[in-house]
This record gives C-alpha cells, structure tokens and sequence, in this order.
C-alpha cells in the first residue's frame, strides 16, 4: 500500500525555526515580537501592527472595531457567502450580525451588485477575503464603500505573495488581517497580525504581554487573557515540530491514513477570546521571512504551468485572474463540473493533492443572518463545483503531469 499522500498545500518552516521557538518560548533570547511587528510595518506600510493568536482572532478584532461608532442595522457586517469558514468564526467571536454578499465565481471576487445591495440595506462594515491568493479589483471596492461611507476589511489570509497594481495583498485596506496558521503561505505554526491604517490610531498593541492604549479604541481583551501562557508556548513549539515533520508526502500520508486525525478535512471551529502571539510563533515567522518570498515564486511558476496545459472546456475552467493582478496561487483554484465528484480519478487526484474546496457556502454558519440577498448562485457554484491543484514546492514533475492526465479524462458524469 503506497504510504506517499501529497499535501493539498505546504509552508516553507526552516529547520532551525522550531529551534528558535523553543529559545524564544523559554526566554531563552529576547522577544522577537516588537522586530516581527518592525518589519510588517515595513512591509505592508501599517502605522500599527496588532500581533494575536491567529488570522481569525485578527479578524475578529479588526471587525469589532470597525463596528464600534455604529448602532442598529449598520452593525451588520457584510461577509463573503462563499469563504474560509473562519471568516464566519471571527464574525459570531465580534458579536454582530451578518449579511451575506455574492461572489462572481469566475473570478473569486466579490459581486459588485449584491454588495451594493448589501451596503445600501444599512451595513457600513464589510470584510473583503481574497481566496487562495486571487487578487480582487480594490479599485471598485473602494469606490463602492465610498458611496456609502463603509470601511473594507481586508481579510489577506490567504494573500501571501500576491500582489494587485504592484501593491502587496496586505497593503490595501484601511485595515488588514494576516494569518501566519498552519496552511498559509507564510507561517509561524500559529499566529496572525492586524495592521492598521487609520489616522489616529484605532487599535492595541500587544507587547510582551502588556496592553498600551492607542486612542479610544478598546478592543474585547481581558487583561488577564492577553499575555501568552506556558502551555500556548508550548503547544506553539508541538505544533511547529509537528508542521515541520508532516511537511513532507512521505511523512503526512500515514497520519492522513487515520481517519480520526481529520487530517485534510475543512472544519468550522468555534471563535475564542484574542490572546497575544505566542513567542515561539513570532520567532519562527521572522525566521520564515526568505523561505515563504521563495515559496511564493514557486507557487506562481508551478500554476503557470498548470494553466498552460489544463484543457479548458465547459467542464473544466480555471478562475480569471482580475486585471492588473499578480496572484500569489496559495492553491490554483479551477471550476470542474460536479467538483471532485465529476473527475474520474478522485481518488488518486485527491493523493496527489487535488482537493475541495469549501464543501458548503457560508449561510448555515454566519451569524444572526440578516440583509436583503437571500440566494447565492455564484458562492452555490463555487461550494459544488470548485476545487484547487497544489502549486507548492514539494510537488514533483511527475506528480504535476499525471494531473494534467487525470484532468484530461472524460468526466464519469457523477455529481
């Protein structure tokens, strides 16, 4: 029985990161967190950095304070029906009511229409979520919010390495959210980051386990929660080695033998109070810094290949790059007829990394929904016809081609 099981995708850990989390997790060295928040400044031009424990406490944060001067209905947040599941987690963790927005799922983006729609029923907030590195057009998003005096979030997850007019994935929105999770294209095991451009300062800085005060903002932290505990240090370390040792076909197809381990399989989990990040992920996402900018490339080179050989044809369609974008093809994300089940080799295509993407759109989990859409058809198709290749470095030539191969068979006509 072959063991080889590739990942769906992969992020770079350098071999001396989880060395340097544990140096880090135990005080070993200083706290790398206050050079891991210099750099994003540099990096994606935020006058504020707030390091928490994930990309989805991030959100959760930035949505919170995005709501706060408003009442009533204009605490609505419009969220994407079709996204990450936790973009719902973060919204049920700020306690505000949801509406729903279309996607065009020819490009991932968002439907300029229905988010009017949206925008014009009151919500004055709406988070912006770029799937698998698919830049989306900022220039009418804006111009959109804009009319009706509703701040974006930009939710850049999933955005590591793309860029759209020149400009990083990151850099876009008044307030962005990175998350640094198993899976991203840039990774410390854990952790993510909210940066922040308003005038004047509207969010907190986590320093060493310390809160200090920026403007009037007060986002839901309890003092007591923030600062790191031994045991989130060290369940840091456990799963950096983890995600170091897994990160290998090899190594992941025995423990994604065993069902019980869920390995692979897209989950809600349910939100948590924001802590800050821990030591030992700050060290390895700073150590990471090189390693994910090369990784980037390779994901871009390895989907450009795939798209000059995917046939295309009214069952098989690969998402529209939006003008002026450069993706950063976290995975390359690809409109097959009846999803997984109208290609005729799933099982070996799922072994060589093509997988799902999220099996449900996100009606059945957003919060207290409300708003005026009440279908979805772009996000209906995307949850029941999209899947993605894996574009990341550990794929071998051999595995790119037998997928372009299983891709060019009939369809079983399954669905």
């Amino acid at each position: 029985m072959a063991i080889r099981h590739q990942l769906a995708v992969y992020s770079p850990i350098p071999i001396g990161a989880p060395m340097r989390g544990v140096a880090a997790a135990f005080r070993l060295t200083k706290d790398p967190r206050p050079a891991l928040i210099d750099l994003l400044r540099r990096e994606f031009r935020a006058s504020e950095v707030l390091l928490v424990g994930s990309g989805t406490q991030a959100l959760h944060v930035a949505i919170e304070s995005a709501v706060k001067p408003f009442a009533g209905a204009e605490r609505t947040v419009a969220l994407p029906a079709f996204s990450c599941f936790d973009v719902a987690s973060a919204a049920i963790g700020a306690n505000v009511s949801a509406a729903l927005y279309d996607l065009d799922s020819d490009t991932l983006g968002p439907d300029l229409e229905s988010l009017e729609r949206v925008l014009a029923a009151g919500a004055r907030v709406a988070v912006i979520a770029p799937l698998y590195g698919m830049p989306v057009d900022w220039q009418s998003l804006e111009a959109l919010a804009t009319r009706y005096g509703a701040t974006l979030i930009e939710d850049s997850a999933q955005g590591h390495g793309a860029t759209w007019r020149g400009q990083p994935l990151g850099t876009l929105g008044e307030v962005s959210t990175l998350s640094f999770g198993r899976g991203k294209g840039w990774t410390g095991g854990r952790g993510g980051a909210l940066l922040e451009r308003w005038n004047g300062g509207r969010v907190e800085r986590l320093n060493g386990g310390t809160v200090e005060r920026q403007s009037s903002f007060v986002p839901p932290f309890h003092r007591s929660t923030v600062p790191p505990s031994v045991r989130q240090e060290i369940d840091s370390v456990i799963g950096l080695i983890a995600q170091w040792t897994l990160g290998r076909p090899a190594v992941y197809g025995i423990p994604h033998s065993i069902p019980a381990l869920g390995l692979g399989e897209t989950t809600f989990h349910p939100p948590v109070q924001p802590t800050a990040m821990p030591r030992a992920a700050a060290a390895a996402v700073f150590r990471a810094t090189e390693p994910s900018r090369r990784e980037a490339e390779c994901r871009r080179e390895n989907a450009r290949w795939f798209l000059e050989r995917i046939p295309r044809s009214e069952r098989t369609t690969p998402i529209r790059p939006t003008d002026g974008s450069v993706p950063g093809y976290l995975r390359l994300p690809l409109l097959v007829a009846g999803g997984m089940g109208g290609i005729q080799d799933a099982c070996r295509a799922l072994a060589l990394g093509v997988a799902q993407s999220y099996p449900q759109s996100l009606v059945e989990l957003a919060p207290r929904l409300t708003g005026p859409e009440r279908t979805w058809p772009g996000a209906d198709r995307l949850a029941r016809d999209l899947v993605t290749l894996p574009t990341h470095s550990r794929l071998t030539a051999v595995e790119r081609d037998e997928i372009v191969r299983i891709l060019q068979r009939p369809s079983t006509g399954r669905s």
